[in-house]
């Protein structure tokens, strides 16, 4: 008797078809996962640019609206001056604040000069020593307010700080009596009452600017950055990555009411003396052109320009990085707000 036995197993064909489907198969979700992975670093990329550029424009802006806030200091009342100050200025005497003039520290005394809010550098002008590393033909903001957080005397630690009396038996026919200091015994002020002391508040000066590094020497990213009056000395943080170009235009107020007249990139006492001064600007308008950090893989741009203000239209790049331009007016209240208010 004869037994039929059946096949076990695959033929070669069947296998060689199998392998084929699999591989099929195995290739299709690789390229899913390519373009998946892709899309989302590209997502990433967008996402951290937005950020970084809101993230600039945001510190900024409130940086400028608080320009000038020097507590209840009266600047708009007669024999007070302006000065001018130089941005990298350490010592308490060369901070734009003196009592009477020419004194330093002043030590309670009226207030009869302060330094300019807002001041500037335009694109080609030169970088103090204060300011590294910075981005050719790119403008440089300075800002200068006090608080508004206090601080209690005993904690000033040798940073400069603002205090103005409140009390009525302090400054009878005497406006703007205070003292600017960095040494806590001085502030003795008191506040409405002249039960307690007067608010101490930390004087700030803040130099934004876009350098051609964030961790020089390291990479190239061009980063905005901040130079800041501190009891060490001036100290440079980075603050966003990517921002690669920053320009000002500085509205200028030529009648006295509070309100610019004329936009213009730096003081120019040409068109007149008001327009001349720092002290007459009344609104700030930035323009921060933020680029991404790296390269999109296949981005091409042989068209699109920026407008930058007084810079101009930029060229198109072409370098694989994605770029977004952000525009803002600011009105620092506190000096706009004294002039309207007379």
């Amino acid at each position: 008797m004869r037994i039929l036995s059946r096949q076990v197993g695959m033929t070669l064909v069947e296998l060689a078809v199998a392998m084929v489907v699999a591989l099929l198969v195995l290739g299709t979700l690789a390229t899913v996962f390519s373009g998946t992975s892709r899309n989302r670093s590209s997502l990433e990329r967008a996402a951290r640019l937005t950020e970084n550029a809101h993230y600039a424009m945001q510190v900024l802006r409130d940086d400028v609206a608080q320009a000038g806030y020097y507590d209840t200091l009266t600047t708009s009342a007669g024999g007070f001056t302006w000065r001018t100050a130089d941005p990298c200025a350490t010592a308490i005497g060369e901070l734009g604040w003196s009592n009477p003039p020419g004194s330093a520290p002043p030590v309670n005394g009226k207030i009869e000069n302060a330094p300019v809010p807002i001041s500037g550098l335009a694109a080609g002008a030169p970088s103090p020593a204060c300011i590294p590393d910075r981005k050719p033909d790119t403008a440089v903001l300075v800002v200068r307010f006090v608080g508004p957080a206090t601080t209690a005397p005993a904690d000033v630690r040798g940073a400069a700080h603002l205090q103005l009396s409140k009390c009525d038996l302090e400054t009878p026919n005497r406006l703007n009596l205070g003292v600017f200091s960095n040494d806590p015994a001085d502030f003795t002020l008191h506040s409405l009452g002249c039960a307690t002391l007067a608010d101490v508040k930390r004087f700030a000066v803040r130099t934004y600017y876009v350098a051609t590094c964030n961790r020089c020497g390291t990479d190239t990213i061009p980063t905005l950055k901040r130079a800041e009056l501190t009891p060490d000395g001036i100290v440079v943080t980075p603050l966003a990555e990517g921002i690669e170009n920053l320009q000002v235009e500085y509205g200028i107020d030529g009648d006295g009411d509070g309100t610019p007249d004329r936009f213009l990139d730096q003081p120019d006492a040409a068109l007149g003396p008001a327009y001349g001064a720092w002290s007459n600007v009344m609104a700030v308008k930035l323009y921060v052109l933020a680029r991404s950090v790296d390269a999109e893989p296949g981005y091409r741009d042989t068209t699109r320009q920026f407008n930058l203000g007084p810079a101009g239209y930029t060229q198109p790049a072409d370098d694989g990085h994605k770029r977004v331009l952000l525009t803002s007016l600011i009105r620092p209240m506190g000096p706009a707000g004294q002039r309207e208010t007379q």
